[in-house]
């Protein structure tokens, strides 16, 4: 594969992060009845089944096309790890780190939504087996932050020592990273409360670092595209000069 195809798929990769992103809100926002606010964990279980079965039709889809397309944060990792590499040249610690972050957050994300899929399959089962299955879930996302703040903050240390003419990120970008990922540390609290500001539903477990992290995404991909792009301009035009001289030889 040469460089121009190369990099097409490195464009193709970076944008994966803003279209995870609006994916992500539509299936887990809207449909998933998330947004403006997911169920209060302090429902009871015949309240939450109540849920579950006047909006099965929505969670549902919601949770398919979840399921589906929260591999696009996938590619976008391993695109990100991709750039990291080209600035930790020697051991490349944090570039695997990230990348191995970034596959375990899918996979966190994911069993999350798988546990709510389940809730979704037999709607007349023992309210009390929803309840365990939709608090899985959401414990599932709340408890394992930690994986994904590694990921962000691997990538911002790389980026803070980007020493090149035309970094990666600006150093304003490397610590917004920083400051998302530990956004994350109260949602530990949610083992303990159901009500109130570190509940799941609540402003510091859920509204702060879910938009957090969305809008991470979205930032962190837009200087990706723009490196990709600018490596992309600087290559020789298809069938110029260097081309010539390259079939000559």
């Amino acid at each position: 594969m040469d460089e121009r195809s190369s990099l097409g798929f490195e464009w193709i990769s970076a944008w994966c992060g803003p279209l995870f992103v609006l994916i992500f809100v539509i299936s887990f926002g809207y449909f998933g009845h998330n947004l403006p606010g997911p169920p209060s964990p302090a429902l009871s279980a015949g309240e939450l089944a109540a849920h579950y079965v006047a909006h099965l039709g929505d969670l549902r889809l919601g949770w398919v096309v979840s399921l589906v397309f929260v591999a696009l944060y996938l590619p976008w990792s391993a695109q990100i790890s991709t750039q990291m590499a080209q600035i930790e040249r020697h051991s490349k610690v944090l570039t695997y780190v990230q990348l191995i972050a970034g596959a375990l957050t899918v996979f966190v994300v994911s069993f999350g939504m798988l546990c709510w899929s389940v809730a979704c399959f037999r709607p007349e089962r023992n309210p009390e087996i929803t309840q365990m299955l939709h608090d899985l879930g959401w414990e599932s996302l709340e408890l394992q932050w930690a994986i994904t703040t590694v990921q962000m903050v691997a990538m911002a240390l790389v980026g803070l020592a980007d020493k090149r003419e035309t970094p990666l990120f600006p150093s304003w970008v490397c610590w917004l990273s920083i400051w998302c990922g530990i956004s994350f540390v109260p949602a530990s609290l949610t083992l303990y409360f159901k009500t109130g500001p570190f509940a799941w539903n609540g402003l510091l477990s859920f509204y702060i670092p879910y938009a957090a992290w969305l809008i991470w995404c979205v930032v962190a991909s837009l200087y990706m595209v723009r490196d990709v792009r600018r490596r992309l301009s600087a290559l020789p035009a298809p069938g110029g000069p260097y081309a010539a001289s390259g079939q000559a030889s």
